[in-house]
């Protein structure tokens, strides 16, 4: 009877070639969350102090001809 015993032999190529390609597709995941979370805090709106208070805000019902800022972004 032989007796099996585990070697201490270097884990195969294709099994690091596993390991590279789950920390490649880990790093771009992780990339692309950072590039949106960029790009979603790139287009915020700012808001000034002064129009956060929007509860007390005057209601308006008519409308009014009132011209608008056109944000531009890069």
């Amino acid at each position: 009877m032989r007796v099996s015993a585990r070697t201490s032999a270097r884990p195969s190529s294709a099994r690091n070639a596993n390991i590279v390609a789950m920390v490649l597709t880990a790093a771009l995941v992780i990339l692309q969350l950072v590039g949106l979370a960029m790009l979603e805090r790139s287009h915020a709106q700012p808001t000034s102090p002064s129009s956060a208070n929007l509860h007390n805000a005057p209601i308006c019902t008519e409308s009014a001809d009132v011209p608008v800022p056109q944000t531009y972004y890069d």
